[in-house]
């Protein structure tokens, strides 16, 4: 399809050859004066769009429906390679309607950029807002905006892990089926239908709360231990989270009557972690395991290092522009350093959610180039992280957060830490991260052969190599397929076939029916389970 209208900067975009006219006016009726003020806030996340990108052309977009108030249906249009092909390369977004409703909707809407983990990067460029120009969207008209050429999105670190995340909030008028010719002037009372928002604040402030009863912990009755650290808690929260736990509870084992748990497989770290997630859900309060600016961080085509030289920092990198320009880092806050840099520009880095995030300042310029960076040690670093806590989540049968670390190792997939997690899933039996891992490191040739020179792939045994090598020559679709086929010829000889009941079967049995599948035997009843359903 091809947008109605666009606008950058209030000056009007073309989006097409013959675009329709913009809902400004035109055969529509105006809105009737009393009218519901709708507030929606969507997050959206649109998977494999770098993908995407390469493969429409300018003019095409991808779709996603954003809010549906019978009888009007409203939809965000995204064109990956700009509405035009003079435009092409640049992202742009519009917010339009979908109904044939004979009336002209007004309203207000933002839309803004978020990188990866739903992280804000300041400035003006990255959120477009109707402050000045308010909506006015008569049947199927759009309004849009263009961005930054995909190119700067990724230079920034937006579409590190292939996804566009973008955050809009949407507040149409919409008129009322009521009043007519005895309408008033006042506009009815707003309506907030944010959807679910009212639930996750409670579940939230739960959560918080239970965050707080952790940080002091009050009547806390059992002592959790690793790493010579310790960690006050309460046999009532652990049960009830952790099958595990509860069985130390119910059994009368001796954790039960010494009220206190050492947990010597674990790092002080990775139960800190386990601890939090079962009080609140999340780790993202965690200590970041990334603690230090040293080492190579890539951003784009480009790197800068930060070295130790006789106890001090020291920032380097060589340009086109400027040659080498080095500045020694002095801490100012957190994980944050500053340096006045040969060239008398000035660099701010900020260490957070294990990437470095730039902000370099030249003297002939006010302008902030702002950067997003990653290092191959330190992706790394995290993929054992979370391959720690996986490894806590499965022993512990909390399967919550088995889920939670897989998808935040899918989210953190990098050239360097690929064969790391590959690794690690085939390890825990993660068929479904193992896929995600396969399919990134086998996409194309090139990355195969970067995946390969990396350390990590060293330490991979020698049936996982073989296996990364199958997928590259025979796409996993076709494996699938083949190996569906294969399973139904030997469906005859297996114990347990895949028409059994599983729930009238014991834990023994669900384990005789993994290993004759070659699925992992260990975990939960539910576990193991949810692994014959897969």
């Amino acid at each position: 399809g091809r947008a109605a209208a666009a606008q950058t900067g209030g000056q009007p975009m073309s989006a097409g050859p013959t675009p329709t006219a913009v809902a400004t006016g035109g055969p529509f009726p105006e809105p009737r004066v009393n009218a519901a003020r709708i507030g929606v806030t969507v997050d959206l996340e649109v998977e494999r769009f770098e993908e995407q990108a390469t493969e429409l052309a300018a003019g095409n977009f991808i779709r996603k429906s954003l809010l549906t108030f019978p009888p009007y249906e409203f939809a965000i249009s995204i064109f990956p390679n700009g509405v035009s092909v003079d435009r092409k390369g640049r992202l742009c977004i519009f917010v339009g309607r979908r109904d044939n409703t004979q009336s002209v909707v007004t309203g207000e809407c933002s839309i803004e950029l978020f990188l990866p983990d739903w992280q804000p990067l300041p400035g003006d460029d990255l959120s477009r807002a109707t402050a000045r120009d308010p909506l006015r969207l008569g049947p199927d008209a759009t309004k849009g905006w263009e961005f930054k050429a995909l190119q700067d999105l990724k230079r920034q670190g937006f579409l590190s892990d292939g996804t566009l995340r973008l955050r809009v909030n949407f507040a149409p008028d919409l008129p009322n089926s009521g009043g007519g010719a005895g309408a008033t002037s006042q506009a009815a009372p707003p309506l907030f239908c944010v959807a679910n928002n009212a639930a996750n604040r409670r579940t939230a402030a739960l959560a918080g709360d239970l965050g707080e009863l952790l940080q002091s912990p009050v009547a806390s009755d059992v002592v959790l231990a690793a790493g010579g650290k310790e960690f006050k808690a309460h046999w009532g929260v652990l049960a009830c989270r952790s099958p595990v736990f509860a069985r130390m509870l119910s059994a009368g084992m001796a954790e039960c009557k010494s009220k206190r748990v050492d947990m010597s497989d674990l790092d002080a770290a990775t139960l800190s972690c386990l601890i939090r997630f079962l009080y609140t859900g999340s780790v993202e309060d965690e200590t970041d395991p990334i603690d230090t600016p040293v080492g190579r961080w890539y951003y784009g085509s480009r790197f800068y290092e930060v070295r130790e030289r006789c106890g001090s920092l020291i920032f380097y990198e060589t340009t086109e522009e400027n040659g080498l320009i080095e500045g020694e880092l002095k801490r100012t806050g957190p994980m944050q350093w500053f340096a006045q840099l040969s060239n008398r520009a000035s660099i701010r880095l900020t260490l957070r959610l294990m990437q470095m995030w730039g902000e370099y300042t030249s003297t002939d310029s006010e302008e902030v180039n702002k950067t997003v960076a990653v290092s191959p040690d330190a992706g790394v670093r995290v993929a054992e992280r979370w391959g720690d806590l996986l490894r806590a989540a499965d022993k512990y049968c909390v399967q919550g957060l088995v889920a939670y670390c897989e998808q935040e190792m899918a989210e953190r997939l990098s050239v360097h830490n690929a064969a790391a997690v590959l690794g690690v899933a085939s390890e825990m039996g993660s068929q479904g991260l193992k896929n995600v891992a396969l399919n990134f490191i086998t996409q194309n040739e090139e990355r195969m052969r970067a995946v390969q020179e990396t350390p990590a792939f060293d330490f991979l045994d020698r049936e996982l190599v073989a296996e990364v090598s199958e997928v590259f020559f025979n796409p996993l679709g076709r494996r699938q397929k083949k190996r569906r086929r294969e399973e139904e010829e030997e469906q005859i000889n297996w114990e347990f076939p895949d028409s059994q009941d599983w729930d009238r079967l014991s834990n023994a049995q669900l384990r005789r029916a993994c290993a004759e599948r070659g699925l992992p035997t260990s975990g939960s009843r539910q576990g193991l389970q949810g692994r014959l359903q897969a």
